[in-house]
């Protein structure tokens, strides 16, 4: 799989894991390489929207506004 990415960038990946491709394939990856295993998604993203919920004033400015926070969070 690291052929997939640029030559340049190659010294900067630690490790590739291939998760089955659904709508939760980014948290599934995420639990993959915290040793967590790729059941543990929603917990991953349920502690996103916390954080999402918490500093929403500032991700609001960093997203460019409510419309674009609200479509990252649902």
């Amino acid at each position: 799989m690291l052929d997939q990415f640029q030559p340049f960038i190659h010294d900067f990946i630690d490790n590739i894991v291939d998760v089955k491709a659904d709508s939760n394939c980014g948290y599934q990856s995420i639990t993959a390489l915290l040793g967590m295993g790729e059941d543990s998604w929603s917990l991953v993203r349920n502690h996103l929207l916390k954080e999402l919920g918490k500093w929403s004033d500032d991700y609001i400015k960093l997203f460019g506004g409510t419309d674009r926070f609200e479509e990252l969070r649902m």
